[in-house]
């Protein structure tokens, strides 16, 4: 029994209890809103630019430097953050527009828009480029419809072009043909 436990802790003091030599702890960062839609007509004015937001929340205890970690979407409009530090429980919100930055309050001083309204991904990478967070929107891809066999004249063609049976209650083409036996199953 003892051997056991030496070992665990010699393998826990290598890999620590993430598994990985070296890992360091993941940030406790979250998108706690994006407006990517900024209430009003869509116009260059600064103040309009800067209803389109992002707000990053440290929710760990420790104090994350953001300095040169990105911020960026789908089409790889990048802001990259100054130096900037996130103290623990609090958020930053990153304007578009132009301003002065504070502890609460950046800005990308862009003057256009950069998440789409219709569909986009936020993604925040560290100084390394290694990803952190990200969040997409928008509308999801429609569901495929099935899709119905050809329509034959005769269930003699559709059995011949490889097609059929089909069974009433869960194949739309069962109503393409006639039951002439009233089992449910047509071009059987």
């Amino acid at each position: 029994m003892r051997v056991g436990v030496v070992l665990f802790v010699v393998v826990a003091a290598v890999f620590g209890s993430g598994g990985q030599a070296g890992a360091a702890p993941k940030p406790s960062l979250k998108f706690a809103k994006i407006q990517y839609d900024a209430p009003g007509p869509d116009t260059r004015d600064n103040s309009q630019l800067n209803r389109e937001y992002v707000v990053i929340k440290n929710t760990g205890r420790k104090a994350v430097p953001l300095r040169n970690w990105t911020l960026r979407d789908a089409q790889r409009h990048t802001y990259k953050f100054p130096k900037f530090t996130l103290k623990p429980g609090k958020t930053v919100t990153v304007h578009t527009g132009k301003g002065k930055n504070t502890a609460a309050h950046l800005y990308m001083n862009r003057s256009w828009y950069v998440w789409n309204n219709d569909k986009d991904t936020a993604t925040l990478r560290n100084a390394k480029g290694v990803k952190v967070i990200s969040r997409s929107w928008g509308k999801p891809k429609p569901k495929p419809q099935p899709s119905l066999d050809p329509r034959f004249s005769t269930c003699a063609q559709a059995k011949a072009n490889g097609y059929g049976p089909y069974y009433k209650g869960r194949d739309p083409e069962y109503h393409w043909y006639i039951d002439r036996d009233g089992d449910g199953v047509v071009c059987e």
